[in-house]
């Protein structure tokens, strides 16, 4: 972090007006929007002139408030009262600015304006990396997008949905408050609250119904899928650890799902919160587990992230996923690199891995006989600390590095004799035992005091600092990715939600409840040939 010390005449300025401040690029000059926290010499906070003292409770969009920390959102310049000198000022922008702290002081100005420069750190757009929130609720498209400028986050998928009024805001196409490297697309979430979420990308229509919820349990999901699918849109499952749902293991068997959002409401190490009674043996599998079992059944899902924001305690973006997209960028290229698994998820860390110099959402073939060494590398730099780097391969830590210097850099490069096929993919994370420890909640919404990364972005309910990598698949003698253990996992998965529609489900007819248990024994069926595959190839 850096510390700029800036001040200004109180006297001189008093007799001006208000002061003028304005946030720069440190090396163009040009200005940037960006988001400000401002504390007196008594630590009280105070708002920049024209931002409202307080915030209403339940709002939706604007200035924010979390862990008892109020930022207001500026568009690159603001002003404030020469007579609340001297003040301490935090400004961040995203993940790739360093974050700015000094103090606005009592002793000059230069040309009537104090000028505070962002040093940019990282520049991943240049490598076709491009960030997004695929889930975010409540907010005016012109609005977002000062916030998303603020935020340094590339693309904003608004989703309207059964509980929002923004229906009128559906284009089928970009919204009109985008231009350049920062790209609005009002989409949708299609709920049932037992089977699960889903976020549906690139549509061209909504899906029906729209309001209200869907009050029955039939149609399945897997109809909501194929209809984005015909409409070339993308489906990723809706904040997965806290709610796998019902339905997940039946469209992850019948590949529907293009990815999981697996960054999002939820610490990914948590254990789910909502319909918890489906999921076998749950104090043992958090929501990454959940998703390593499915990869290593070999089902390919692509990682996912999105705040789910409702409200001014969360900042857009403050979960995120990146995406290399090939070419010029523009949000049909962005949803293939999704499509493609080309993507990485974060609250902070930047994170790369490539396999054989191929980067995630690249799949090998390799032969036994010629091919006996992988070469592995990952990197990961952070602006905020992080504890781990670590290399997976079908869930099993294979080599791992700690950061060290201003940038809590970390690498690893790692020759690994690869004995079947699997999937890699790197990781970087915070410790959270300490947390857990001193009494952190990870399972209640808008505490007040959480961990080190809600001092600096809003979200739903605390989280750690953590970055993930989709992985590359890599085939040895074409044999397919297979794990007996995970297999049988979700057959016991599926047996209890067969279990649940059998006995809690809605359904219209007793028709429609034959269809939805057929289905579910189809699921089934695929799980315990995958199952099978995985003993043959274990004799």
């Amino acid at each position: 972090m850096s510390n700029a010390f800036h001040s200004v005449s109180k006297a001189n300025a008093a007799d001006s007006g208000p002061i003028t401040c304005q946030v720069t690029d440190a090396r163009s000059g040009q200005p940037l929007a960006a988001r400000l926290r401002l504390l007196d010499a008594q630590d009280r906070e105070v708002v920049p002139l024209g931002h409202p003292e307080s915030l209403a409770e339940g709002a939706q969009e604007g200035d924010v408030r979390f862990q008892s920390r109020r930022f207001a959102y500026v568009d690159g310049r603001f002003s404030v009262d020469p007579n609340r000198l001297p003040l301490k000022y935090q400004i961040l922008k995203g993940y790739e600015y360093v974050i700015a702290e000094g103090t606005l002081g009592p002793d000059s100005v230069r040309d009537g304006t104090i000028t505070i420069p962002l040093s940019h750190w990282s520049s991943l757009s240049r490598q076709g990396w491009y960030s997004g929130d695929i889930h975010i609720h409540h907010i005016a498209p012109k609005t977002c997008r000062l916030e998303m400028d603020a935020e340094d986050l590339n693309v904003a998928n608004i989703l309207t949905s059964d509980f929002t009024l923004d229906q009128d805001q559906f284009e089928g196409t970009v919204n009109s408050y985008s231009s350049g490297r920062h790209l609005i697309y009002v989409n949708q979430e299609f709920r049932n609250h037992e089977l699960g979420h889903l976020c549906l990308l690139n549509l061209k229509k909504l899906i029906e119904p729209v309001k209200e919820v869907q009050p029955h349990h039939y149609p399945l999901h897997v109809r909501v899928c194929d209809e984005v699918h015909s409409q070339g849109g993308y489906v990723s499952w809706a904040h997965f650890p806290s709610w796998p749902g019902v339905e997940s293991p039946l469209d992850v068997a019948m590949e529907k799902l293009d990815g999981l959002e697996i960054l999002c409401v939820l610490e990914p190490r948590d254990l789910p919160i909502f319909m918890k009674q489906v999921v076998p043996e749950l104090e043992a599998n958090h929501g990454l587990r959940l998703w390593y079992r499915y990869l290593n059944c070999g089902f390919r899902l692509t990682a996912t992230a999105g705040t789910d924001k409702m409200t001014t305690f969360v900042t857009v973006g403050a979960n995120r996923v990146f995406a290399r997209v090939e070419g010029e960028f523009n949000y049909a290229g962005w949803i293939e690199a999704l499509k493609a698994g080309r993507t990485f998820i974060t609250n902070s860390p930047l994170i790369t891995m490539n396999v054989n110099g191929h980067k995630p959402g690249a799949t090998l073939h390799l032969n036994s006989a010629t091919d006996k060494i992988l070469q592995i590398q990952a990197a990961a730099d952070s602006q905020l600390p992080y504890h781990h780097l670590e290399i997976v391969c079908n869930g099993q830590v294979i080599a791992e590095a700690t950061p060290t210097g201003p940038r809590h850099h970390a690498q690893i490069h790692l020759e690994f004799p690869l004995r079947q096929s699997g999937w890699i993919a790197a990781r970087a994370y915070e410790n959270i035992e300490s947390y857990r420890a001193a009494g952190t909640n990870f399972s209640t919404v808008h505490i007040d005091r959480g961990t080190l990364l809600s001092d600096y972005f809003g979200t739903r309910r605390p989280e750690t600092v953590f970055a993930h990598t989709s992985p590359v698949y890599v085939i040895r003698d074409g044999q397919p990715i297979r794990s007996w253990e995970d297999a049988d996992y979700y057959i016991r998965y599926v047996d209890r939600s067969l279990q649940w529609l059998t006995t809690e489900a809605k359904f219209a007819s007793s028709s429609d409840k034959q269809a939805s248990i057929e289905a579910f024994q189809g699921a089934r069926a695929i799980y315990q040939k995958r199952a099978e595959e995985a003993r043959l190839k274990a004799r």
